[in-house]
């Protein structure tokens, strides 16, 4: 079974994206404050971790960086308000996903990622790549 961990502020969100989840197939865990993250990221293991800020009060140290140490093979996805301007770069943060999130544009991010390949590709053996082998690989050491 695939799990997740959710950190949102607001209840009626964070109902809806549970939602949303488990109708993906994932156990959810939901938490609603940064703390609360931390310590259940650092007590489970996560497949997905999506999280509403990247600001952790407590600490002077990047939530979104701390969630990455304490679960690496799991995918981030930070939730941006839906006026939030552009989509830009935010370190360490898997996808970005903007709120009120659809069913279509959660499973797109989660099981797709954003080139198709998913989130986390899993290793293709050269001979079965799509794009040509490069000259590097052939080349002797």
């Amino acid at each position: 079974m695939k799990s997740a961990l959710l950190l949102e502020f607001d209840d009626a969100s964070r109902e809806q994206l549970a939602g949303l989840l488990k109708s993906l197939g994932y156990v959810v865990a939901t938490v609603a404050t940064p703390q609360a993250a931390l310590s259940t990221a650092q007590a489970v293991r996560f497949d997905a971790i999506l999280t509403c800020t990247d600001f952790n009060a407590d600490d002077r140290r990047s939530l979104t960086g701390e969630l990455s140490r304490l679960a690496p093979q799991a995918t981030l996805v930070l939730l941006l308000a839906g006026d939030a301007a552009g989509s830009g770069y935010h370190q360490r943060s898997g996808a970005l996903l903007f709120k009120p999130a659809t069913l279509r544009g959660l499973r797109r991010v989660l099981d797709f990622g954003v080139d198709g390949l998913g989130m986390r590709p899993a290793w293709i053996p050269p001979d079965q790549e799509r794009r040509q082998p490069g000259l590097r690989r052939q080349r002797p050491r």
